[in-house]
C-alpha cells in the first residue's frame, strides 16, 4: 500500500538518513512523520514561526509494521512502556518509581529495532506529562486510556530500518507560515487544560492505579 507522510522541520529534507536523529525520541532513533498535515505544519513552525512540511510516499505493505494502535499492540501501556524506556526521564521517575518502570519494561517493553516501521501516538512536551502523572500513579489507567483512544495525542510514523529508508520517496515541500505556530500553541493549551482537569477528577478516583498493578506484580 502507498503511504502519504509528512515531515515537519526547519530544513527542507530530500533525503532521510537512516541513522540521524535523537536517540531519545518517543521510538528511539527514526525519521518521525505523520499522516496528519496539520500536525506535521505546527510541528515545523513550533520554535520558530515558519519551517517547512516535506511530503513523501512510501510502501508500507513491503515493510514490517508496528502499529502500536492497532491490535494485539493497542495496550496504553506497551506506549508507555517504550516512552520510559526511549525518553530521557526526570530524575524524580528515576529514582523514586524503580518499581513502576521495571514493571513496564519486563512486562511491555516491545524491541522495536526488529520492525521497519513503528506506528504509534507522540508525546511531545505537552503530552509526556500523561505517562509521567501515570507512573506516579497521579492518574488512573482508565483516564489514560481514554486520551489514548480519544486519539488525542495524534499519530507518529516513525522510519525505523534501513530498509524503509530505501522506500521513501520525496515528493515536494511547503512552506509553513506563523500561523501553524499559533496553532501549535493552541494545542498545547488545550493539553494543559485536559491534563489539569485529569488531575483534579483522579484525585479521588478508585480507578486502577500503576501501584496497584506492581503489587499484584511482586
Amino acid at each position: 500500500m502507498e503511504r502519504i507522510i509528512y515531515h515537519g522541520s526547519e530544513f527542507i529534507i530530500e533525503k532521510p538518513e537512516h541513522g540521524n536523529g535523537n536517540i531519545h525520541n518517543d521510538y528511539g532513533l527514526g525519521f518521525y512523520c505523520s499522516s496528519n498535515k496539520e500536525l506535521a505544519k505546527e510541528w515545523a513552525a513550533r520554535r520558530n514561526g515558519y519551517g517547512f512540511i516535506n511530503k513523501y510516499i512510501i510502501r508500507d505493505d513491503r515493510l514490517k509494521v508496528l502499529d502500536l494502535t492497532k491490535p494485539p499492540f493497542n495496550d496504553v501501556l506497551y506506549w508507555v512502556a517504550l516512552l520510559m524506556h526511549n525518553r530521557e526521564l526526570s530524575s524524580d521517575l528515576r529514582d523514586n518509581f524503580p518499581r513502576e518502570l521495571k514493571y513496564l519494561e519486563d512486562k511491555y517493553l516491545l524491541d522495536v529495532s526488529s520492525f521497519d516501521v513503528v506506528i504509534g501516538y507522540r508525546a511531545d512536551d505537552s503530552y509526556f506529562r500523561f505517562p509521567g502523572a501515570f507512573i506516579r500513579s497521579e492518574i488512573t489507567l482508565e483516564s489514560l486510556n481514554k486520551i489514548f483512544q480519544a486519539g488525542e495525542l495524534g499519530k507518529q510514523y516513525v522510519l525505523i530500518s534501513s530498509r524503509a529508508f530505501e522506500l521513501i520517496r520525496f515528493i515536494d515541500y511547503q512552506e509553513v507560515t506563523r500561523d501553524s505556530q499559533v496553532d501549535y500553541y493552541k494545542r498545547k493549551s488545550g493539553a494543559d487544560k485536559v491534563f489539569q482537569d485529569l488531575l483534579n477528577s483522579d484525585r479521588y478516583s478508585k480507578g486502577t492505579r500503576l501501584r496497584d498493578l506492581v503489587i499484584d506484580y511482586e
